[in-house]
């Protein structure tokens, strides 16, 4: 009796792996071929890219598009995680990685995309040759975007940090040589837009500059953004070989994506192309 019960017992437990294969196998197919995208939008000047190109693209495609607004990055990176959205196009690698860290998920990069990155702007000079002695300059005073500013001037060669300084924590303190005796103001981001005319250089954001609509010929000298830096699509792992994904792909990375950065008025001058 106990040989028969657990024969049954075997043949039940194989008809349940049967089903659970054919679920998982539906499951992936059903993602492979879905034609309808839902897209997180958190607060950022990038939107413009999925909403004036990439959205109408794919819905030539015959695909149905979705944007869902969201008030922080944090909670679009949520809804990836849970489903109720398909991919975010807001964060670079630095971020992801302590996100997923954190928060012990998964998410990934499907493509760099371009990237508004920080510049050195100005109201009263042409040129980064009318660099003088005892100029101001005003730099965020956020650490992040304060040490990003720090490095730019370095790499203009105003400046001197020290050799051992960690370039996400550069500070004031790290500069060794001040060439031409500058004098630092350091202000909230999205107040330096007020006082760009009141002082020699400023070093901001380029989405603060947008947002305050400071033309783009006001920046001098564009950050050059490394990798890890740059804005990405990031969706679930499981995603990532999906056919939709792919469109996805092709299409922050084509021909008619450059020319909109290059020709677009609102876009002009603003972003910056990635490096992979």
């Amino acid at each position: 009796m106990k040989k028969y019960f657990n024969l049954v017992v075997f043949i039940l437990l194989g008809f349940s792996l049967i089903a659970c294969d054919q679920n998982s196998s539906t499951e992936t197919s059903s993602s492979q071929n879905k034609k309808e995208i839902i897209v997180g939008l958190p607060p950022s000047m990038h939107n413009i890219l999925m909403e004036k190109v990439v959205k109408p693209e794919l819905e030539k495609k015959g695909y149905t598009v979705k944007l869902v607004n969201f008030s922080s990055l944090r909670d679009s990176n949520t809804a990836l995680v849970e489903g109720s959205i398909d991919l975010n196009a807001a964060q670079h690698q630095a971020y992801l990685d302590v996100y997923n860290k954190e928060t012990k998920n998964d998410l990934v990069s499907l493509v760099h995309i371009p990237s508004i990155s920080a510049a050195l702007f100005s109201q009263t000079h042409h040129s980064i040759n009318e660099i003088a002695s005892g100029q101001t300059i005003v730099i965020p005073n956020d650490p992040s975007n304060t040490a990003r500013a720090l490095l730019l001037l370095q790499k203009l060669n105003w400046i001197t940090l020290k050799p051992d300084a960690q370039s996400g924590t550069v500070s004031l303190n790290d500069i060794v040589e001040n060439r031409y005796n500058l004098k630092f103001k350091t202000v909230l981001s999205e107040l330096i837009p007020r006082i760009l005319g009141e002082v020699d250089y400023a070093i901001m954001p380029g989405g603060v500059a947008w947002l305050s609509k400071v033309p783009a010929d006001n920046a001098l000298v564009q950050e050059q953004l490394s990798p890890n830096l740059e804005l990405m699509v990031v969706v679930k792992k499981e995603n990532l070989k999906t056919q939709w994904a792919e469109d996805v792909k092709q299409l922050y990375q084509s021909d008619l994506l450059k020319k909109f950065i290059t020709e677009d008025p609102e876009a002009k001058g603003r972003f910056i192309w990635p490096q992979k």
